[in-house]
């Protein structure tokens, strides 16, 4: 990571024309690919030619990208938006290949964007794919990308899974990969590249996921990238690591995928959740109507609009996982979850002074008592532990420890506190979970401050640091210093 990150960056990645009026756009034909293989991209461009950089994320002392391809003059066409499917709301484009990227077996597993530029018009738009790393290599942490939360809010085409930006204000029983990642208003900065730069629905604001990974790699932590339908597709993904994170908004999980989290956690793989609304809904991956496997999300949300509703393959139906027969909390996995969901919030993140003394808080100013609140550092969407509740609590991990309690109120006047928690599973692992969305913001001010004000602080790099370090060592292992930007 260190090598990798010491290569010269290139500064000029982000759109600088971007193409607000659909002059470019494409997607990508996986959400990921190994080193080495090759990854299709399908493209309409208005002017019938197109130009490609291929962008690798990352530190780089500081421009955030490096250019790892470039492909000059690819002829394409102006393609059409197909209308969603009456009976489920479907948006899947059938565009052809416009070019094919073969990945190098040196490209180091990572967060990838190739930035199209339209030949006549020269406006922008990205298409973002995981590079995973090398058949038969295993970092000691990998980091998951929220791909099915991506895709879930979603708009392009006319429909996403919520009413609220859907067209006629009905949400779409199933989803696409098979289509560009729309951005709504205010959110051209990272257009076409779903949540990781920017979050196109009502909040309108910075990513979450692009400052984790700044900040990983500024750090020199041996990450490797995976998107979540990887962890779908190979249970094994997680295995054998000291450490699986995950940041942002990772709300939409396959019973796959909790399965597996759940079974590394229990052979001593930590989990880092620096994110919350975490696998909220259970969801079903299908494949397209082509049969490529992996392009279809489909999430009914109500049991009466699920064909697996009172069947005995109930345990996929696609509602939330607490309402499961049986049920899955959240909680039982991640010691927290969210309580009241769908509402912008924001608040300091508060430390409880009892726990001053965890090494959690080791080498900060909550240990030192000097602070007592790390700002704006709760949001978007939050969640909170249910110890003692009558119907949650029994399912709480035993031991777990509740290390803050942030009050935040909603705009209804009623209020609540998230809380981050921390448990050791009788494997040794080690389970963390912030609580909170946006706590990346407090790691690197990416964004800021057009689209957030500054967040960056000491004391949550510092955390953050305890916490990796902890990962997969059964108790509080020493962590690597913090560095600051170069």
């Amino acid at each position: 990571m260190a090598a990798e990150n010491s290569r010269p960056g290139s500064r000029d990645w982000e759109l600088s024309n971007p193409a607000t009026g659909r002059e470019i756009e494409g997607y990508a034909s996986a959400a990921s690919v190994r080193a080495g293989d090759s990854i299709a991209l399908h493209v309409s461009a208005r002017s019938g030619r197109f130009d490609t950089r291929i962008y690798r994320l990352g530190w780089y002392g500081g421009a955030g990208a490096r250019l790892v391809s470039a492909i000059q003059g690819t002829p394409g066409e102006p393609l059409e938006v197909p209308e969603p499917r009456p009976e489920d709301g479907l948006v899947a484009c059938r565009w052809p290949v416009s070019l094919r990227i073969r990945t190098g077996t040196d490209w180091p597993s990572g967060v990838y964007l190739a930035r199209l530029t339209d030949s006549g018009t020269a406006k922008q738009a990205f298409v973002p794919f995981v590079v995973r790393e090398p058949a038969g290599t295993r970092a000691p942490y990998l980091l998951l990308l929220n791909t099915t939360t991506w895709q879930a809010y979603n708009d392009w085409g006319g429909t996403s899974l919520y009413d609220f930006n859907s067209r006629r204000q009905a949400r779409a029983l199933r989803v696409s990969y098979d289509r560009p990642y729309g951005s709504g208003p205010g959110a051209w900065r990272g257009l076409g590249a779903g949540e990781l730069l920017t979050t196109p629905h009502t909040v309108r604001k910075a990513g979450w996921e692009y400052p984790m990974i700044r900040w990983l790699e500024r750090n020199g932590i041996e990450t490797a990238y995976a998107a979540d339908l990887d962890l779908h597709a190979d249970s094994t993904l997680a295995a054998g690591r000291r450490g699986l994170m995950i940041a942002g908004h990772p709300e939409y999980w396959s019973r796959l995928m909790r399965d597996a989290l759940e079974r590394a956690r229990d052979a001593g793989t930590g989990l880092a959740l620096f994110g919350a609304n975490a696998g909220y809904w259970q969801i079903r991956i299908e494949p397209s109507s082509e049969g490529a496997e992996g392009r279809v999300l489909f999430c009914s949300k109500d049991y009466t609009r699920d064909s697996l509703f009172d069947t005995a393959a109930d345990r996929d139906l696609t509602v939330r996982f607490r309402n499961l027969h049986p049920r899955r909390p959240e909680v039982a996995l991640l010691g927290v979850m969210t309580a009241r969901g769908e509402e912008s919030v924001e608040a300091d993140f508060v430390p409880i002074p009892a726990m001053r003394n965890s090494w959690i808080y080791r080498g900060t100013g909550v240990a030192k008592g000097t602070t007592r609140a790390l700002t704006g550092l709760v949001g978007y969407e939050t969640d909170r532990s249910f110890v003692g509740d009558s119907l949650y609590g029994t399912w709480s991990p035993p031991r777990l420890e509740v290390l803050s309690r942030s009050p935040i109120r909603f705009k209804d006047g009623t209020t609540e506190n998230s809380e981050a928690t921390v448990y050791r599973a009788p494997s040794g692992a080690v389970v963390f979970s912030t609580g909170s969305v946006q706590w990346a913001w407090g790691l690197d001010d990416w964004g800021s401050p057009a689209l957030r004000p500054k967040r960056r602080q000491q004391d949550a790099e510092r955390v953050t640091l305890n916490v990796i370090g902890a990962l997969g060592a059964g108790g509080a292992a020493p962590a690597p210093s913090a560095r600051s930007p170069r």
